[in-house]
């Protein structure tokens, strides 16, 4: 990859590795996915993790959706 830009490179990498703010992964319907909790009933949708491919077609499953959290503990 190329990157052609005036930018230093410390200030465009910088925080490419951090995972950022909490997160949790929840398996909900079948599928394992990694949220980050928004109150204590909701939470958005970062990424799935285990799942079928056609999982990522369903608008539903679009990382920054909006899932309940309740009735889901975590992973088993």
């Amino acid at each position: 990859m190329t990157l052609y830009t005036v930018m230093p490179p410390e200030l465009l990498w910088s925080g490419m590795w951090n995972e950022g703010e909490d997160t949790r992964e929840i398996k909900m319907n079948g599928l394992l996915m990694q949220v980050r909790p928004v109150n204590d009933n909701e939470a958005v949708i970062v990424r799935l993790l285990e799942c079928p491919l056609e999982a990522y077609l369903n608008p539903a499953n679009m990382p920054g959706s909006i899932v309940p959290l309740s009735g889901n503990p975590g992973p088993t």
